[in-house]
């Protein structure tokens, strides 16, 4: 089992839930309007300097998912030319 963190453009929020459900994940923790900046990205920090924001969903992976749900996020970050996405991914020991 997994644990992902998954931080993307707002504007992509249909194709990120999109992604989960194809992968057959269906439990996930979202947040909206998340602010931040990446490595090699603008700031997104959602005022009249640094317009936009991000959205940030935390999902657990059961091991027969976790594959297909990389395979749709990496097509995902490819369609998007490697912006608006980024994907963390932890071991996840135990779930209480």
């Amino acid at each position: 089992m997994k644990l992902f963190l998954i931080i993307y453009d707002a504007d992509f929020d249909e194709d990120v839930m999109d992604a989960l459900s194809r992968s057959g994940v269906t439990g996930y923790t979202k947040w909206d309007r998340v602010l931040g900046k990446g490595e090699k990205t603008e700031p997104k920090l959602d005022n009249s300097i640094w317009p936009g924001f991000n959205g940030a969903l935390l999902t657990a992976v059961e091991k027969d998912k976790e594959m297909e749900l990389l395979d749709n996020l990496r097509d995902l970050h490819e369609r998007m030319k490697g912006r608006g996405v980024k994907v963390f991914s932890w071991p996840l020991e135990d779930v209480i």
